[in-house]
């Protein structure tokens, strides 16, 4: 993801995410690289918190957790990234909202779900 102004444009290393797709980050057929939504997350979590260490976080790692320390309009700012970035209303899909459980469990989710033509 490219573009100017706050959100996930940005690109930090490349890092495992700890996923059960294919190697190199991919997630099932059809979805999306899983490792770069990964890092689009980060990304935008480093930004929207002025926190450079969370370009650093394993996906592993609870969003609402001490490690990223989410709060409930930060994570709001989150999913209407992901929704206006990638066409994944995570909200909207996963009522439980299981899929914020972590970093990794949120870019399997939005992995999975996709729309044709956005650019992780």
């Amino acid at each position: 993801m490219s573009g100017t102004g706050p959100g996930m444009g940005a690109r930090p290393a490349r890092h495992d995410t700890g996923g059960t797709g294919p190697p190199g980050g991919t997630g099932p057929p059809g979805g999306a690289d899983v490792a770069a939504i990964t890092d689009d997350l980060r990304a935008f979590l480093a930004t929207a918190t002025g926190r450079d260490e969370l370009l650093r976080i394993p996906p592993g790692a609870a969003l609402f957790g001490t490690a990223v320390g989410l709060d409930s309009l930060t994570g709001t700012l989150l999913l209407r990234e992901i929704q206006r970035r990638l066409g994944v209303d995570v909200a909207g899909e996963d009522l439980n909202m299981d899929s914020l459980a972590t970093l990794g469990t949120l870019a399997e989710f939005v992995a999975q779900r996709i729309k044709p033509g956005a650019s992780p």
